[in-house]
């Protein structure tokens, strides 16, 4: 099945400007691919860096840097790759006792409280609140500027309480594709062209490293701090995990997590149905190879047209919510480190993030120190896994136009508490973890697509 859908998808692109059915004596389709992409990242390591001022982000986003060490499993991502002479294959491991370090930044944004003259420095409540960005084709810690942007609006200083946002990158996305074997950071090392199947349990550990690091800088006593974690889309069980861990260690860190915001849930029945890891390390390893190698060529040829196409198509409530920084971000981030961003959203498409969480709302039913939430889009058509060889209908394509101007319509505020919209937030309140929802515009990216919107929600949320 894997080779005849790579047929397939060769046939299809031998029809691509710039690409022909390789005759004898000239290079194979795979070694032309391969070279496209190797130029283009050349091209785009050719260019000058661009300046930190010009970056749509605020100068009070500070931006900082931290190094995390994983050790890679080694049976999990033993995987084959083919020899220069077929039929031959060798089989590629990482070494039993590697550790690999991933360098990543994070931005940090601090809102002081209002002005008050009853209360000073002691009485003041820290928060801080850790977004989770999502994994795709070119996401990175980017996804989250324009909601930092309207956080620093004075409307939303909150009086006795100084809040401090927190947007890392992920293992494997944007600058967390910056590694080394040694720590030190400088090259990649030819065992460390592709990266291991990063889960659920990896993305968690970072982020718990980061913030008990984070407490470490604090000048303030960290026991006072505040901890609230929020997600977008299928990175849902990261967040769910962290507090499992919570649960299990309350001196996880000096601070408490008192909040789970989630947004854009996936239904609860892919939350709580066993995964597959079998089928998840296989799924990988045929992504890891030239499946997927095609499919990121694919996915950034024509300056990320693929990429404007799909968000357009399953991700946005509409076109313009997007933006013109989407696609060029999309790209400029997918083109970073030689591509190697790549590997953490093939573990997401192998389903690295799919199901196993029933263990993980156990240990959190009936919890009183921590509230989980939910932020949904208004736009609530449902997002199926196509593929783009399948054509719908017309008739579907006009009923999801006119699904989505009538969500656009009615959604004439901007934050309308309708209650149980996702199957997730009954499911919530059985398990005794609060359960309210906060209704935005937007779709899949609510925090993108409505930043002002999905503030004011956040806000809402924190402070009832």
């Amino acid at each position: 099945m894997q080779i005849l859908l790579t047929l397939i998808f060769l046939a299809l692109l031998s029809y691509s400007k710039g690409f022909g059915v390789c005759p004898i004596g000239t290079k194979c389709a795979r070694h032309r691919i391969e070279s496209s992409l190797h130029l283009s990242i050349q091209q785009e390591e050719e260019q000058p860096k661009k300046d930190e001022n010009q970056q749509c982000i605020s100068d009070a986003v500070q931006v900082h840097e931290r190094t995390f060490i994983l050790k890679p499993d080694n049976a999990t991502n033993a995987m084959y790759q083919r020899r220069r002479f077929l039929p031959f294959r060798k089989r590629v491991s990482y070494p039993i006792q590697d550790q690999i370090a991933f360098h990543y930044k994070y931005n940090e944004l601090v809102i002081p409280p209002a002005s008050s003259p009853a209360l000073d420095a002691r009485n003041t409540k820290n928060r801080i609140i850790l977004l989770i960005m999502p994994i795709g084709v070119g996401i990175g810690r980017w996804y989250y500027d324009r909601l930092l942007e309207q956080f620093q609006s004075p409307e939303f200083q909150e009086t006795g309480c100084q809040n401090t946002f927190l947007v890392p990158d992920l293992l494997g996305g944007g600058s967390a594709s910056l590694i080394s074997s040694d720590g030190s950071g400088t090259t990649t090392t030819t065992a460390l062209k592709t990266l291991p199947l990063l889960n659920v349990q990896d993305w968690s550990e970072q982020l718990i490293d980061l913030m008990s690091n984070y407490e470490e800088h604090l000048e303030e006593d960290a026991s006072r701090v505040e901890w609230c974690l929020v997600s977008n889309g299928g990175c849902v069980p990261i967040a769910l995990e962290i507090a499992k861990r919570f649960a299990e260690h309350p001196n996880l860190v000096q601070g408490k997590l008192t909040n789970l915001i989630l947004s854009a849930t996936p239904r609860i029945g892919s939350l709580l149905k066993p995964q597959d890891t079998e089928k998840v390390q296989k799924s990988f390893r045929t992504l890891s190879g030239m499946a997927g190698n095609l499919f990121w060529w694919y996915a950034l040829r024509k300056e990320g047209k693929f990429i404007q196409k799909f968000s357009e198509k399953n991700l946005a409530s509409k076109a313009e919510n997007l933006g013109s920084e989407w696609r060029p971000k999309c790209v400029e981030t997918a083109k970073e480190f030689n591509g190697l961003s790549r590997f953490s959203t093939f573990a997401f498409l192998a389903g690295s993030l799919n199901g196993g969480n029933q263990e993980r709302f156990d240990a959190l039913k009936g919890v009183d120190w921590l509230k989980i939430d939910v932020i949904t889009g208004g736009d609530k058509r449902s997002n199926p896994a196509k593929s783009w060889f399948w054509d719908r209908s017309k008739e579907k394509k006009n009923a999801g136009k006119d699904e989505a101007e009538e969500y656009n319509t009615i959604r004439d505020e901007t934050i309308d508490e309708t209650p149980e919209i996702t199957s997730l937030v009954p499911f919530l309140k059985e398990n005794g973890n609060s359960g309210r929802e906060v209704v935005v515009k937007g779709r899949r990216c609510p925090a993108h697509e409505d930043a002002k919107g999905f503030a004011m929600a956040v806000t809402t949320l924190l402070q009832s």
